[in-house]
């Protein structure tokens, strides 16, 4: 089955719970949900996100769906927090939390 996300959502492949993901620390409080994901859908005015971008997404927001024994979440693009972008990717330091 394939799902095509309409107007600013996001269809979202959710990644098993973490504790840690780089350098970064997720509390426990914050893992009852998956949290993260890669993009495998956009809409068409979606600006913020592409197909592919690892992704962490407000918890307790959009609809859960299992395609394939596989965990989706469809969100506004409004609920995705921030991108999860690999520190080689990075060009400084100073630019990891701009």
């Amino acid at each position: 089955m394939k799902l095509q996300s309409l107007g600013t959502r996001v269809l979202v492949k959710m990644d098993p719970p973490e504790q840690e993901i780089g350098r970064f620390f997720i509390p426990d409080a914050y893992l009852q949900r998956d949290v993260v994901g890669t993009v495998v859908s956009i809409g068409e005015y979606v600006e913020l996100a592409d197909v592919g971008d690892r992704v962490l997404i407000r918890q307790h927001s959009g609809i859960d769906l299992v395609i394939d024994n596989d965990d989706y979440t469809i969100v506004q693009e409004d609920d995705i927090l921030a991108r999860l972008v690999d520190e080689q990717d990075n060009q400084s330091s100073d630019e990891m939390y701009a």
